[in-house]
């Protein structure tokens, strides 16, 4: 620190005149630094100073795991599995724009939504027609409805450009004018169906639209048709066993696999079907029975392994008990005998 040669009072290092006095700053003060003046001696305090406390800063900064700030999570594009567009971020495999138009069928499939519409009452917006499936024209049908009108009456379309100039039809020749209307028939999903018919969708390369949606109910309706019949076919193939089992035993196993292979041949997961259920244990046991009277005790053990392996020897929902305790016994009773025998 530098002092002022007049008034003693600190300067800066590189003043050339003392801010105070005015003074001018020798060239020999500038290069080298005056001499502070005698520091007066300062009195002890009469109380003892406290102990400085310690400081715990070093060790804890020392111990401290160093602070990273995680890396954000980086969302790669991702191709969308029914429209094939690269999106950001693609939930469950669906890019944003599908899963708004799904979303389109899930609001017409709650509850109070209908299925049909005016053609004149969508709003104004056009994004509801997405899910309209078919148009159908409807003429009043009364004896003032023209010939031109009443053909039309009931013709349907899924083109729904070309239905909008339906109605009012050109040419019509009624003294009233034309008074027919074009109905829009609009598909739905269920909230429970949502996963099924992208699953359904994505397999066949269709995109969120209404005949997507409409050819999803079709083939459930047409599975359930089929699943419906496996469950009759299995009920007959049932019945008539059990008629053949003493004069026809050989026929009787033939009908009794036949309800079996029926019967699992309902849907993905036959035993979430409660009549599959009910009748896969009858039918294994009424099947190992007959088997074990023909003595071919090695195939009434592997269909008895067949039924084990579908869990329903466990499951307390599955059959009566006295069909699952026959054929845990049986089981027992085979596998005993075929010890027996080689030992022997």
């Amino acid at each position: 620190m530098k002092y002022c040669h007049n008034c003693e009072l600190s300067i800066g290092e590189m003043a050339t005149f003392c801010a105070t006095c005015g003074a001018l700053v020798p060239v020999e003060a500038a290069t080298q630094e005056s001499a502070a003046p005698p520091a007066e001696p300062v009195a002890p305090s009469a109380a003892p100073s406290a102990a400085p406390l310690p400081d715990f800063r070093p060790a804890l900064v020392a111990n401290a795991a160093p602070l990273v700030s995680p890396a954000p999570a980086v969302t790669e594009p991702a191709a969308c599995r029914l429209c094939g567009r690269t999106a950001t971020p693609v939930e469950d495999g669906v890019c944003p724009a599908c899963r708004d138009d799904l979303a389109l069928f899930l609001a017409m499939g709650a509850e109070g939504s209908v299925g049909v519409s005016l053609a004149g009452s969508l709003p104004a917006t056009g994004r509801e027609r997405v899910t309209v499936s078919n148009a159908i024209y409807s003429a009043l049908a009364d004896d003032d409805t023209c010939p031109e009108c009443r053909a039309m009456d009931g013709r349907e379309t899924n083109d729904l450009a070309a239905a909008a100039t339906w109605a009012p039809h050109r040419h019509c020749q009624s003294p009233q004018g034309c008074r027919c209307a074009v109905f829009y028939e609009h598909e739905s999903l269920a909230a429970d169906e949502e996963r099924a018919f992208i699953e359904y969708a994505a397999a066949r390369g269709l995109h969120v639209t209404a005949p997507a949606v409409s050819a999803f109910h079709d083939e459930a309706r047409k599975a359930g048709r089929r699943a419906g019949s496996h469950l009759e076919d299995a009920s007959r193939s049932l019945d008539e066993a059990r008629t053949l089992e003493k004069h026809d035993p050989q026929q009787a196993v033939t009908r009794y696999r036949q309800a079996i292979e029926s019967l699992m041949a309902y849907g993905e997961s036959p035993l979430d079907e409660r009549r599959v259920r009910r009748d896969l244990p009858v039918a294994f046991n009424r099947l190992t029975l007959v088997l074990k009277a023909l003595g071919r005790e090695d195939e009434a053990l592997e269909e008895i392994d067949r039924a084990a392996g579908l869990g329903i020897l466990e499951r307390d929902d599955c059959g009566r008990k006295s069909d699952r305790e026959a054929l845990r016994h049986r089981s027992r009773r085979l596998r005993e005998r075929r010890t027996e025998t080689v030992s022997v």
